[in-house]
């Protein structure tokens, strides 16, 4: 018998057996079809036995007998293929069925090795089919190739792996690896057995065009159908795709789907159960429609059919989901003849948990079982969308529970909280409409009590499609808790409808459109700003009113921690924080609520409402202001070495005018005492540093009785006026103020270039013109908020000299382009306007010299003003409009300077030390008037500043040289300092040539 069991001698007993039309079992054996060759004799396995086939190898059935069969108990049948398996005409790859029809079939395990490359595939019927009960052993599937199951048209003609007839409690795992192909051309891909595991890297798929019904069934990817237990975890990079579902169960499934795995659905759902399920997803479930012309049943006639939900799940479902889960289009009916909808997640009741994306083109969720007679699920349904969670209707509401069962109502009590983002969009549904099956009736099934109001089957739109609003909790005592963002963009964001509900306003809340508390006794727990009083009167009393840029109405009960914005404000933000707590019912805008939850779920409320104000501005005046003085400082210094280092005076020749004195070439009465009287007669001069030496009155008297050797210690080297000067003065200043309740605090550094021309107009008088430039950059509060000033600057002064004292006056007008940039809550704004001010400063002091010292007691008084364009910011819905603002300052100088001159080879070298305080007598509390860019948050309101600090002290130094007989250069130093950490510092360096 051997030679019957081998090449052609078993073909040509194959042909005999045909020939006699009786069948032989094939005998079980162990096999190799080698490399190069094609084995055409169907082979059977039990026991411990093996079959392999090598690379470039086939096992070929041309008959309806199937290639592999698996005929007896078994533990350990391992098939390895690396070739190609293949039935060319109606029978299976590998069929096991219980063809003896006794228990001794178990246990039976069997492992399937279908490697990288190798093939395995029908023509016109299931690859595998595994047909029966096994109460034990074990089937592994291990797939890195391609398992097909061919044909044409739209007869369903077998799946590649037919596992359904596995009932029993034996254990079955398919793995299909990362280059795993397993595909059905007509009919589903895998059809699992009981309490199978598939495991996914690679494609599970099915095509074929009957995606809508008919007699011979329809195309999915995998299909359960009424086992239980099954679990199919879709990998990294796996794809699960259905003609028309990805994945279906008439029973209880578990999916797993992992980051990066996607299972679609082409004509229907991606995850459907017409049980319960349990999806939990990372990647990617899509339910999609094929669209007319793409859609056949099975019998191959045209249909419009298709409901591409993302999950539908009849029953209780329990879903996670960290990924995406989608419903992208439907069209025609479902089996009960009504209108298809495409919905993120269809569920019977249950628990969402939502980290991720759940959208549907029509609808994101919605609970319900349109069989039953009110449309109610089958269970309380908690939702949760966490901080990172969207939950969107592209087209309609976002979530509605529709459990309004008054056989169970218990199962009407429903909860959702969020952190994230619900968003409902499309147009309100006409209440008054009918819903008509595909037959043109009314829909009947719309029987029940919803929010108040009795429907008897007529097929109300308003029972069966809602009232449009982003999220609809129906019957039952239910609870929403926001602490997210809730958008009904049809203005209808939450509507609680009958029972006793709750709804939790809490902390980062932002809800756009209106809160309808609905039918019952329902209670508003409200725990932000913006609930005043008065609110809570004309709500309870039922009203509609605006909190936080949120309508609400129908609320019986108001609780909760909330206080008005204006109980937060201070005097500067009251204004803004008065009409925050005053909207009207047109101020609802989804800016406008982001704006006001920005408020009111701060952790300083006060702190924010302030950054909502212009308050930072008058920071800007008080730096143009500071500009202002340290100009007229530093013309005020030029004055002072004018004054008391002569205009352009030197002393250079002084020392041989002397000696030629003192050796007797001149008496005293010669007439060189007119040339000195242009000397004496300057106050300050040489006549005083004489005096101060102890010669005398007169520089002739010195001149004329000095002894030869009489030295003039003390002398301050003067000589002739000149008649004109120039000088260059440039600056810098380092400012800063601290912030106060009233007042934000500001930095500022600022570089300035003056320039200047003076003129002798008689011996007491000196006038002279300037003009300069200045640059300021700053924060103008401690939030980011910062500016530039550019400001030139034009002007004039005057000096007049007498015996005993001296005065000056200057006045300047200077010109400013701002460049702002004021952080909001984490916006930025910005805003270029222009400004202007003047100024105008007096000084009367007198010079004591003491022991070799000029000591210079000096008061002052200067005036600012400084007025600012109004303007508008560019930005987002904290942009301001900023009315033309203007402040005014007084400030008053006492204070003195202490200077000593050291003749050096014939030059001088002046350090001087100055003291000085400085009071404001002005610059106080004023109103700057300001609206919002968002005309949907309509009204104006007024900022109040703080007035500015009243006085200053000043401690400064100085040093001043002779770089040639008419050009002395001087550096300065001075602090200002003043209460609240306000410093400032200024340098200065300048430069004077007289001629």
């Amino acid at each position: 018998m051997l030679e019957w069991r081998n090449g052609a001698s078993r073909l040509a007993m194959g042909v005999v057996v045909a020939a006699l039309f009786a069948p032989m079992a094939a005998e079980a054996q162990t096999f190799t079809v080698p490399a190069g060759t094609t084995d055409s004799v169907p082979k059977t396995l039990n026991g411990t036995q093996t079959g392999t086939v090598e690379a470039g190898g086939t096992l070929r059935s041309t008959t309806s007998t199937a290639t592999v069969d698996w005929n007896g108990a078994s533990t350990g049948v391992v098939i390895t293929n690396s070739g190609i398996i293949e039935n060319t005409s109606t029978g299976r790859t590998v069929d096991i069925v219980n063809t003896s029809g006794t228990a001794v079939l178990s246990p039976r395990t069997l492992t399937f090795l279908n490697n990288v490359g190798a093939i395995v595939r029908t023509t016109r019927n299931d690859a595998f089919r595994f047909n029966l009960a096994m109460t034990s052993g074990t089937i592994v599937i291990d797939n890195a190739g391609l398992i097909q199951a061919g044909g044409t048209g739209y007869a369903a003609l077998g799946q590649a792996l037919d596992f359904r007839g596995m009932t029993g409690a034996a254990s079955m795992t398919i793995i299909n690896r990362a280059t795993g192909v397993i595909e059905a051309m007509t009919d589903d891909a895998v059809r699992p057995g009981a309490n199978a595991v598939i495991n996914n890297f690679g494609i599970i798929r099915s095509f074929g065009a009957n995606t809508s019904g008919g007699a011979n069934g329809t195309s999915d990817g995998i299909d359960t159908g009424g086992n239980l237990g099954v679990v199919v975890n879709n990998q990294a990079g796996g794809l699960i795709s259905g003609a028309r579902h990805g994945i279906t169960a008439d029973n209880d499934v578990t999916v797993n789907n992992a980051a990066g795995g996607t299972i679609l659905g082409r004509n229907g759902s991606g995850v459907g159960s017409d049980g319960a399920g349990t999806v939990t997803n990372y990647g990617r479930i899509t339910g999609t429609y094929a669209g007319v012309g793409n859609i056949f049943n099975s019998d191959g006639i045209a249909q419009i059919n298709g409901d591409g939900d993302g999950v539908d799940i009849d029953n209780v479902g329990t879903i996670i989901n960290y990924g995406i889960i989608e419903g992208t289009g439907a069209g025609g009916f479902d089996s009960g003849g009504r209108a298809n909808a495409s919905e993120g997640i269809s569920i019977g009741g249950g628990t969402i948990t939502n980290y991720g994306t759940i959208s549907g083109a029509n609808t994101a969720i919605v609970v319900n079982k349109d069989t039953n007679v009110d449309r109610s699920g089958v269970a309380a349904t908690t939702i949760i969308n966490y901080a990172s969670g969207t939950i969107i209707g592209q087209t309609g509401y976002a979530i509605r529970l529709e459990n309004k069962s008054t056989a169970t109502p218990a199962i009407n009590n429903d909860t959702i909280v969020n952190y994230g983002t619900i968003i409902g969009n499309g147009a309100i549904p006409d209440p008054n409409a009918i819903v008509l099956m595909n037959t043109g009736v009314a829909d009947p099934n719309s029987v029940g009590t919803l929010n108040g109001v009795t429907y008897t089957g007529t097929g109300s739109a308003r029972f069966i499609r809602g009232d449009g609003s982003a999220i609809q909790m129906g019957e039952g005592n239910d609870v929403l808790t926001n602490y997210g963002t809730i958008i009904g963009n049809n203005g209808r964001a939450v509507n609680m409808e009958g029972g006793n509900d709750t709804v939790n306003i809490m902390k980062g809340s932002r809800i756009v459109g209106l809160v309808d508390g609905g039918v019952g006794t329902d209670t508003l727990n409200y725990n932000k700003a913006g609930l005043t009083d008065a609110k809570r009167a004309a709500l309870q009393a039922g009203q509609t009113v605006n909190i936080g840029g949120t309508l609400y109405t129908s609320f019986e009960v108001i609780t909760g921690t909330s206080s008005s914005f204006a109980s937060f404000a201070s005097a500067g933000s009251l204004g803004v924080a008065s009409l925050f707590d005053n909207l009207p019912a047109t101020a609802t805008s989804s800016s406008v609520v982001n704006l006001l939850d920005s408020v009111a779920s701060s952790a300083d409320v006060g702190a924010a409402l302030a950054q909502l104000t212009p308050a930072a501005y008058q920071g800007l005046g008080r730096m143009t202001m500071n500009d202002a003085f340290q100009a007229t400082s530093l013309v005020g210094q030029h004055l002072t070495q004018n004054r008391l280092g002569g205009l352009g005076t030197d002393m250079s020749g002084v020392g041989n005018a002397l000696a030629m004195f003192d050796g007797g070439m001149f008496d005293k009465n010669f007439g060189a005492d007119r040339a000195l009287a242009a000397v004496t007669a300057f106050p300050g001069s040489a006549s005083s540093a004489l005096a101060d030496a102890g010669w005398g009155g007169n520089a002739a008297d010195a001149m004329a009785y000095a002894p030869v050797t009489k030295a003039l210690p003390g002398l301050r080297p003067v000589a002739i006026a000149a008649e004109q000067g120039l000088f260059i003065t440039s600056g810098a200043s380092f400012a800063r103020e601290g912030a106060r309740t009233d007042a934000p605090g500001f930095k500022s550094n600022t570089v300035n270039v003056l320039a200047g021309y003076d003129r002798r107009i008689t011996d007491s008088i000196v006038a002279g013109v300037f003009g300069g430039y200045a640059l300021t950059r700053g924060d103008i509060d401690n939030v980011g908020s910062h500016a530039k000033i550019s400001t030139g600057t034009i002007g004039g002064y005057g000096t007049y000299q007498a015996p005993g004292w001296f005065a000056t006056a200057m006045g300047l007008y200077g010109f400013s382009d701002y460049d702002t940039t004021r952080m909001a809550l984490g916006t930025t704004n910005t805003a270029t306007f222009s400004g202007d001010h003047y100024s105008i400063r007096g000084t009367v002091g007198t010079d004591l010299r003491v022991s070799g010292w000029v000591v210079t007691p000096e008061i002052g008084l200067q005036y600012t003003r400084v007025m600012t364009d109004g303007f508008a910011e560019r930005g987002g819905a904290a942009a301001l409009v900023v009315g033309s603002d203007s402040s005014e300052s007084l400030r008053s100088s006492v204070g003195a300077r202490f200077a000593y001159d050291y003749a050096l080879n014939g030059g001088v070298l002046t350090p001087e030390l100055r003291l000085a305080w400085l009071h404001e007598f002005s610059d106080g509390v004023r109103g700057i008037n300001a609206s919002f860019a968002d005309t949907t948050l309509p009204g104006s309101f007024i900022t109040a500043t703080g007035s500015a600090l009243r006085d200053r002290g000043v401690i400064g130094a100085g040093l001043s040289g002779k770089l040639a007989p008419l050009t002395v250069l001087s550096v300065n130093y001075d602090a200002i300092v003043g209460s609240n950490d306000a410093v400032a510092h200024q340098v200065m360096g300048r430069i004077r040539h007289s001629f």
